[in-house]
């Protein structure tokens, strides 16, 4: 997610105007790019792991 995050933003930043990630104060790009890294870790954190042998 974070990775598709990063291209969206470079074609976008390439192709319209130039945003720079602000994080002081945040703007929407940084917003929807910690959103990405929550919903990243929040996956790898929610999947249940494989049940080993005993």
């Amino acid at each position: 997610m974070t990775l598709i995050w990063l291209i969206v933003w470079f074609i976008a930043n390439n192709i319209g105007g130039h945003e720079p990630l602000i994080f002081n104060p945040v703007n929407a790009w940084v917003g929807t790019l910690i959103l990405a890294i929550a919903l990243d870790l929040g996956a790898a954190h929610a999947r249940p792991r494989p049940k080993r042998p005993q």
